[in-house]
């Protein structure tokens, strides 16, 4: 996978809708960061989603932040590869259910 691969996949990845597969608890555009043991109130919502950038970021923790790659490398704990992996897999399949249920429209 070359860096261009890379760019189209972060900036088509929705990071809010990753976000809410991944299980934040998203509301509006913050959710509680996924370093609970890093805060107080566990459920206080310190991570901040820009829709428009594609980004995220705690307003608590430093080194938590960065594009929709970077969070799920993050939340999971996973190298870079396999995250970029996920979300083609994950694109894909959208590509193929959307076509089942958005098809030419009903039948006469």
């Amino acid at each position: 996978m070359d860096d261009k691969d890379v760019k189209r996949i972060e900036s088509t990845e929705r990071i809010i809708e990753v976000a809410i597969e991944l299980g934040i608890k998203v509301r509006g555009n913050m959710g509680p960061c996924f370093r609970s043991e890093r805060h107080k109130d566990n459920e206080a919502p310190t991570l901040f989603f820009n829709a428009v950038k594609n980004t995220f970021m705690c307003r608590t923790c430093p080194d938590v932040g960065g594009s929709v790659v970077d969070l799920i490398c993050q939340q999971r704990g996973w190298q870079r590869q396999q995250a970029l992996e996920w979300l083609e897999h994950r694109a894909e399949f959208d590509r193929r259910t959307h076509s089942m249920y958005h098809g030419k429209g009903r039948k006469k």
